[in-house]
């Protein structure tokens, strides 16, 4: 992956917004958005009146700022992993998984200023599945991509943290309007204007890098990128298509099955066996 390739990610996060919603549109049997409605969506945010909260702090505005800062220094990390046939540098792990992190509690406390009780309601559950996300995060990325075998489980475990990382089914759902069920949405509901835009910007960065991540982590198992990325964005719309979001309590089920994955990787990994 090169910088051209990341200035490429800056422009398109939207469109690939765009292209999952109207897969899944489709799989449902809906004509679906406008491939460039995330555009169009950014752009009637960006006129309208700018606001963080209720009462406009500071606090809110200056989160966003750190959530875009973040999510742009996981693109600059990005080039520097992305070897075929090299395991990812330590570094550059812990430096890719803090950055989410960062952007992650930026969102949080610009949801807690607010002080709306649904906000609150969604910092709770975000919290939650982040505690126990993070782990199979950090362990699938730590699993070398020199073996087959263990890149591929290592892409299943990163599959299953794109889930969680882009609100989808079956742990969010990004159509849902309804405040006791959002999560991701729910954190930003008393944000406006350039703001909102701002967030919402960084949320397809997110899920655009996470992509790019689970596509080349499986391109290690004998799958060519441009095949892994066309496996990868056919699938989330297919899962949030053909399953049905969870309950908030079987979530853990989910980060289960992805942890088990990882630590399968690494332990592949380490042994250095099943080539």
């Amino acid at each position: 992956m090169t910088t051209v390739q990341m200035l490429v990610i800056l422009l398109c996060a939207p469109l690939l917004q765009g292209v999952l919603a109207l897969l899944r549109a489709r799989l449902s049997g809906r004509p679906g958005p406008p491939l460039l409605q995330p555009y169009r969506d950014l752009a009637k945010f960006m006129r309208k009146h700018a606001r963080a909260g209720r009462s406009d702090s500071a606090i809110g505005f200056a989160a966003a700022g750190f959530a875009l800062g973040s999510a742009i220094a996981i693109l600059l990390l990005l080039p520097n992993m992305f070897v075929l046939g090299r395991a990812y540098a330590p570094f550059d792990i812990v430096a890719l998984v803090f950055f989410f992190a960062l952007g992650r509690a930026a969102t949080v406390f610009a949801a807690l200023d607010t002080g709306s009780s649904f906000s609150a309601m969604a910092v709770g559950r975000e919290i939650a599945f982040a505690a126990i996300i993070e782990a199979p995060f950090l362990l699938a990325l730590l699993a070398a991509r020199t073996v087959p075998v263990s890149a591929l489980l290592a892409g299943a475990s990163l599959f299953i943290v794109l889930l969680f990382e882009s609100a989808r089914v079956p742990v969010d759902n990004q159509e849902t309007h309804y405040e006791l069920t959002m999560i991701h949405e729910g954190m930003l509901l008393e944000y406006a204007g350039p703001v909102f835009a701002t967030w919402q910007y960084c949320a397809q960065l997110r899920q655009a890098a996470m992509l790019v991540l689970v596509a080349y982590t499986l391109a290690a198992g004998g799958i060519s990128p441009v095949l892994s990325s066309i496996v990868v964005v056919a699938a989330l719309p297919m899962v949030e298509a053909f399953q049905a979001k969870m309950r908030v309590f079987d979530v853990p089920q989910l980060a289960t099955a992805a942890t088990l994955l990882a630590v399968a990787a690494l332990g592949i990994d380490t042994l250095g066996g099943l080539r």
